[in-house]
């Protein structure tokens, strides 16, 4: 009986052991881009709690009904972060678009929301646009490496890059632009948060936004994280967390 015993304290030992060793630390990456992505000090750094808006809220929520380890970082740089989500086995990066180039580089949660893309300009410049090639009469700003300007620029039109999106807000303020290349969840929050009154003039495409997964991830977690999101978004609690930065 001694000895059933001391085997069954040792298998127990065995099976907390593995279970340790096998739950798996998540990390996240992302960028400032108000309201998705920010810090509750709006820095261009910062770690975990520290790191809030909707996007934020809505995958920490998918985390946590899946009993994940999570750890989020907010990085200044976009390529930092996604290249550490391409190359780092339990990396992710959000909020980002599922494009044909990233398609095969990534595991995919999401959508986790819809955006649309639009044209913002000053209420007072008249600014009429009816087609994409109306924007070449004008400067139009967006930010570097973002896929609304690549994909204005693969349609021919001329862009200025900025580091983000919220130094377009200041420049189109200034009036060193004419028109802002935006999202529709972030440019208007930004423009108010700025105190700015812009007019959309324009709306020319429709996407969601994921979140992307080291290729290496195991299959099993991104089914889970998926069936938690779905899970949300038919509750309607993924509509009540992104009203609440509205």
């Amino acid at each position: 009986m001694k000895f059933d015993r001391c085997i069954a304290v040792l298998f127990a030992i065995v099976a907390l052991t593995s279970n340790i060793s096998s739950a798996q630390s998540i990390h996240l990456v992302t960028e400032p881009f108000p309201p998705l992505n920010m810090t509750i000090t709006d820095s261009t750094y910062g770690r975990n709690q520290k790191v809030t808006g909707f996007a934020t809220e809505i995958v920490r929520e998918v985390f946590n009904r899946t009993s994940s380890d999570l750890e989020i970082t907010l990085y200044a740089s976009w390529d930092r972060g996604f290249n550490k989500a391409l190359t780092k086995q339990n990396y992710g990066i959000y909020s980002t678009f599922r494009t044909p180039e990233r398609e095969s580089k990534f595991k995919w949660v999401g959508p986790l929301f819809m955006e649309d893309w639009i044209i913002l300009a000053n209420p007072e410049s008249n600014i009429k646009i009816s087609k994409l090639e109306d924007l070449n009469k004008y400067r139009v700003g967006s930010f570097e490496s973002d896929p609304i300007s690549d994909y204005l620029k693969d349609k021919g039109v001329k862009i200025e890059t900025a580091e983000n999106d919220v130094v377009n807000a200041t420049k189109l303020k200034l009036k060193k632009i004419d028109l802002w290349a935006t999202s529709s969840l972030s440019g208007p929050y930004i423009a108010k948060r700025h105190q700015l009154n812009l007019t959309n003039v324009y709306t020319f495409n429709s996407n969601g936004l994921w979140l992307a997964m080291n290729k290496n991830t195991d299959d099993q977690t991104i089914q889970q994280l998926n069936a938690s999101l779905k899970q949300m978004q038919n509750r309607g609690e993924v509509k009540k967390i992104i009203s609440q930065y509205k």
